[in-house]
């Protein structure tokens, strides 16, 4: 989350580089009011809920495919996420109120504002970008894996994932270069810090206005949103089209059929191809339903990216309403971090399992609350010995 909203034009004509914190305060306490009340506790259930789906995931049975890794990269991003969103928004917060040598955390403080300041939003867009971008290639994965089958079922393998995550995440990080090497700059004098640069961040420049009005909504928004939404639908597409054509036609629910014309139908066992389909069913609508609520969740970030542009074209400056809809697509964008964890368990066995046995364990309480005070012990030990004094008679 960028603490301005500058629009910048390559006529050098006009500039709007406004900073809440610096130009407008009564905005400033606003948003700062917005991050207590919505995005510390968004942030803090997301991260629990996600450490909670690290454990589901790492638990056995694990997946042995190459789904394994992008989860397990998307919930780790996730987690990092959540997590440099709090430090970027609430570090700045809290050194407000430490800027004296007798506060609290007046050193901790100082390492912020010369290190930090400029640094923690820069790092948080980077992880953002790769965070968009792993449900992405997720998408464009599932699709691959839904359309083929069988290709996929020998070349979706642990080490070709981590092959593609880590060409993904150096080209995130080689886009991602400009906003550390050409905005930021370190000084020695009067002390070691890391500042920005006037010239690339406040004063207009050809450089602001490709990069940052262009280059960084396409790449960051507007392509990876269609990218996942084309793959969505082809997933849902091949689904539809093979649902009379899956592996069960291959005579495993027929054993006695003796014209069997696939030539790997007798090669898998029948029950472990059964609990492969449903995985492979569970992960395809989980992964989905992921990618919807993303789509969802980031729908008002289009907007903004809309509204930027238009701005742009009418050469105006953007007003406070402008400023509270860019605050609360972040503030979505967290609900959507928060939100794959409860989609992602929702779609295991753990879950199924442990509702039975909740489900189970409310009415056998349901049933002996409406049972005589006696319990089922005491019962069960009475009619024992009157069976017996009956046999002793």
């Amino acid at each position: 989350m960028s603490d301005n909203y500058g629009l910048f034009f390559p006529s050098h004509s006009m500039a709007c580089y406004h900073e809440p914190r610096i130009h407008d305060h009564e905005l400033y306490f606003q948003l700062r009011n917005l991050n207590l009340l919505l995005l510390l506790p968004i942030a803090l259930i997301g991260i629990l809920c996600n450490a909670c789906a690290m454990v589901s995931l790492y638990r056995p049975p694990k997946i042995t495919s190459g789904v394994f890794v992008y989860l397990k990269a998307l919930l780790l991003l996730d987690h990092v996420m959540l997590t440099t969103t709090l430090a970027a928004e609430f570090f700045p917060q809290i050194c407000d109120q430490h800027h004296m040598k007798n506060h609290t955390f007046y050193n901790a403080c100082m390492l912020e504002r010369r290190f930090l300041k400029y640094t923690m939003p820069r790092v948080e867009i980077t992880i953002h970008t790769l965070h968009v971008w792993t449900i992405a290639t997720l998408s464009a994965h599932r699709y691959w894996k839904i359309s083929r089958p069988m290709i996929a079922r020998l070349q979706d393998t642990v080490g070709r994932a981590r092959s593609m995550l880590i060409v993904m995440f150096c080209l995130v990080l080689l886009f991602r270069l400009p906003i550390f090497l050409l905005e930021l700059e370190v000084r020695s004098y009067p002390q070691l810090r890391i500042n920005k640069r006037i010239a690339t961040t406040e004063i207009l420049s050809t450089y602001r206005f490709v990069y940052h009005s262009i280059l960084d909504p396409l790449f960051f928004n507007i392509v990876p949103f269609m990218w996942m939404c084309i793959f969505s639908l082809l997933t849902l597409y091949e689904i539809y089209k093979s649902r009379h054509n899956t592996y069960q036609h291959l005579a495993f629910d027929h054993p006695k059929q003796t014209n069997v014309t696939h030539p790997l139908a007798g090669c898998f066992p029948k029950k472990a191809e059964l609990i492969r389909q449903k995985q492979e069913l569970r992960a395809t609508f989980s992964i989905v339903a992921i990618i919807l609520l993303y789509l969802c969740f980031h729908s008002l970030k289009l907007f903004s990216v809309g509204r930027k542009w238009h701005l742009l074209v009418k050469r105006e400056c953007p007003t406070r309403k402008d400023y509270y809809h860019s605050h609360l697509s972040d503030v979505l964008s967290m609900i959507s971090a928060s939100v794959n964890a409860f989609v992602f368990i929702a779609f295991t066995n753990r879950l199924k399992k442990y509702i039975r046995l909740l489900l189970r364990k409310t009415s056998r309480t349901l049933s002996n609350s409406s049972d005589p005070p006696m319990s089922p012990k005491t019962v069960t030990s009475y009619e024992s010995s009157c069976n017996h004094f009956n046999i002793n008679i």
